[in-house]
């Protein structure tokens, strides 16, 4: 995975009433953001998350003057990355209008080093999501392969992208499914995983495999670091 800076939404919130590229003036990676919806009107806050694998970065952005913006509208969200290869961005918006969210959205991008990309989000009404984990679009926005924490007051928090998927639970909170390695068996008994590496669950968080299901033993305040030939940890 190539290293990441995020430089998320820089940029003021502006109306589409010309062509302006926001990303015009920035040399390096960026991503034109384009917002708009069937059923919000305007905003005055743009509450974002980028996501890339399971690194994320938050921004929020507001209009020049302060006040509300039509919909569309657009912004830039800046990214340096470091090395050669493209990256797959996930953005999630959440568009407020006096401090209660109005509308949230999601899409993704790949960028590769010093592209300009254009991405599209349609905010929609919020879902029914309570506090715990979803993965996207189950009561949430966000792409279906990522898990995601329900935050009712803004944007979802994305907790990383699901490489063999991401499984939706009625009773209890959604989870990334193990990833196959293809060993015979399921994690090794006693090693120490992130979810989603060998067994179920958060990306975010460390597990110690006992009986082939995780145990987790911590959340991972800077992101849990996945390894090939000792256990993962926390960063």
């Amino acid at each position: 995975m190539p290293a990441v800076r995020w430089l998320v939404a820089a940029a003021a919130l502006a109306g589409c009433g010309g062509a302006d590229d926001p990303c015009a003036d920035v040399a390096g990676a960026c991503v034109a953001l384009r917002v708009e919806s069937a059923t919000v009107a305007a905003i005055d806050q743009l509450e974002l998350d980028v996501l890339h694998g399971d690194r994320h970065a938050y921004a929020t952005t507001a209009s020049a003057g302060g006040g509300a913006v039509d919909l569309p509208l657009t912004t830039a969200i800046t990214v340096a990355i470091d090395g050669a290869a493209a990256i797959d961005v996930g953005v999630v918006a959440a568009g407020k209008l006096g401090a209660q969210v109005r509308g949230t959205g999601a899409a993704q991008v790949a960028l590769a080093p010093g592209q300009h990309a254009a991405l599209t989000i349609e905010l929609s009404p919020i879902g029914a999501c309570v506090d715990g984990l979803y993965c996207g679009g189950d009561k949430l926005a966000g792409a279906a392969d990522t898990l995601y924490l329900c935050d009712r007051d803004g944007v979802p928090k994305a907790r990383g992208r699901c490489l063999a998927g991401c499984i939706v639970n009625a009773t209890t909170d959604d989870t990334c499914r193990g990833q196959d390695d293809g060993l015979p068996g399921p994690c090794t008994d006693g090693g120490l995983y992130c979810g989603g590496d060998e067994l179920d669950g958060d990306p975010q968080a460390l597990y110690r495999c006992q009986a082939g299901v995780g145990v987790r033993v911590e959340v991972c305040a800077a992101g849990c670091a996945v390894e090939t030939s000792r256990d993962d940890h926390c960063r």
